[in-house]
């Protein structure tokens, strides 16, 4: 079995396209440590399901400036310079001025937990981090890609608002970080194949390996509302979507020798559940000898 505080989970994102925004910001913590902070949004043009999409796709940069021995960090150099290294189409004076960029090293999936001020309700989505982005060739093709290995959840079939299946199934998928830190990140599976594939090859438990595509894109639609009299009115909406869509996968799970241990897995989300207690305040979590292993929430 693997070893969950010495092997973490395979964790690649690629994305290429066209930098969209770039927002960099350096700060000073309370305790007076700087620190830079930054987000690149990225424009991909790809094709998701045999249809074209746009998608827009923030990547998260964050460095201290100084290593934990006071050295000097180059990671959060190369971070602020890319204020003078890249142009963004916000910032360009034509489509043509803005940078064709890259992350290709270093790019990871992560799972965000965070309260709604609103409602104080605990929500959770994927977020991409990188701290390394590249100018890339205008002959590259555009795309938002990741690769994943992990400890498969709870799947179930997804349902729309009236409550019918839609035939795409929602995967919990575990990805084992730093010393064995679990996030729960969710998945999408869409095409009939991986569907069928999915249903009748992995389970509850197994670890699996899986390739897929970030569609992070935004829809305008418009509509119109008659009235009792006077002309229609015309409305509009914007519904976006957030999806990370599984495209290929292990034929089934792997074997035990490349599969973490179920044990380890389980404390690891004990350990995950006190996160989400200390962020929302609520009671310490159960031990899991008390508990069964869900990934449902």
């Amino acid at each position: 079995m693997l070893d969950i505080k010495k092997v973490q989970s395979t964790n690649r994102v690629t994305i290429m396209g066209t930098l969209n925004e770039l927002n960099i910001e350096e700060k000073v913590s309370a305790e007076g440590k700087e620190y830079v902070q930054g987000t690149a949004s990225i424009k991909v043009d790809q094709e998701i399901g045999g249809k074209h999409v746009e998608n827009i796709i923030p990547i998260r940069m964050f460095s201290m400036r100084l290593k934990k021995d006071g050295g000097k960090n180059i990671v959060y150099d190369g971070i602020v310079k890319m204020k003078e290294s890249f142009t963004s189409l916000a910032a360009a004076e034509t489509p043509s001025q803005a940078s064709k960029v890259i992350i290709l090293n270093g790019g990871q999936l992560q799972e965000n937990m965070w309260l709604d001020k609103t409602t104080n309700q605990l929500k959770t989505a994927f977020q991409i981090s990188s701290n390394f982005m590249k100018k890339a060739s205008l002959e590259d093709e555009e795309k938002a890609t990741f690769e994943l290995s992990g400890v498969v959840g709870d799947i179930k079939d997804e349902m729309d608002k009236d409550g019918n299946e839609t035939g795409r199934l929602i995967l919990k998928f575990i990805v084992v970080g730093y010393l064995g830190k679990a996030d729960v990140i969710q998945l999408i599976a869409e095409n009939p194949t991986a569907v069928n594939h999915i249903r009748n090859n992995w389970e509850k438990g197994d670890t699996v390996t899986l390739t897929g595509i970030v569609n992070m894109s935004y829809t305008v639609k418009t509509w119109t509302e008659e009235q009792g009299f006077g002309e229609p009115v015309k409305r509009t909406r914007t519904e976006s979507k957030r999806e990370l869509i599984i495209t290929g996968g292990s034929p089934t799970g792997l074997d035990e020798e490349l599969s973490y241990d179920m044990d380890a897995i389980k404390l690891a989300l004990d350990e995950r559940q006190t996160r989400i207690d200390k962020l929302s305040e609520k009671k310490p979590a159960t031990s899991s000898a008390n508990k069964s292993f869900n990934v449902g929430f």
